[in-house]
């Protein structure tokens, strides 16, 4: 005779909550997609499409003393990302609102107003 042991399949419940993987699964899907469209990863409020263009130019108007300004300098001033705001400033840059002053380190100051 053979005496063979049977796997005790595991159970798909969890022990403390009674609640079933997939119960969980569907509210962690639920609460991910709602994170994504109220807040940032740090809690802040997302922006509409180029509302950070007027951050930046903003910025820049309130503080000429900083000006001829990095991407650092004024992602710090406005609480953004220093890459975001690269992107930012070589659009503004080609539309004509900015100008490059230095190309190591990126530095760029207001356009002369016409």
């Amino acid at each position: 005779m053979s005496t063979t042991a049977t796997k005790k399949q595991p159970s798909r419940t969890s022990k403390r909550t009674g609640i079933s993987a997939k119960t969980k699964a569907a509210s962690a899907k639920t609460k991910t997609a709602s994170a994504k469209t109220t807040a940032n990863k740090d809690g802040g409020e997302r922006l509409s499409p180029g509302a950070l263009d007027g951050l930046v130019l903003g910025y820049m108007k309130r503080n000429p003393k900083k000006l001829q300004a990095t991407s650092g300098v004024v992602g710090r001033g406005i609480r953004r990302s220093p890459g975001a705001i690269t992107n930012c400033l070589d659009r503004l840059e080609k539309a004509g609102k900015v100008k490059l002053t230095n190309k190591k380190p990126r530095e760029y100051d207001l356009a002369a107003c016409k």
